[in-house]
């Protein structure tokens, strides 16, 4: 898995897994998020958004079921 960083509000940085369809979220207060079901075509449009957080806050957090795992 490829790690981008973004450094974008509270987005520090994410992973992508094509093969489990994985995306995972990492944040600047050292939590992360893991979405599932994510497609490629989604996560191509998250980098190339031209804002992290409203693009996550809008398509990928109230779409994809997702398991939260804390620090």
């Amino acid at each position: 898995m490829e790690k981008t960083e973004l450094n974008h509000g509270m987005l520090d940085s994410i992973s992508y897994d094509d093969m489990t369809r994985e995306l995972h979220v990492h944040f600047k207060n050292g939590d992360y998020t893991i979405f599932y079901e994510v497609s490629q075509l989604d996560y191509v449009g998250f980098l190339g958004c031209k804002n992290y957080s409203d693009y996550f806050q809008e398509r990928i957090e109230p779409r994809f079921p997702s398991k939260k795992i804390t620090s």
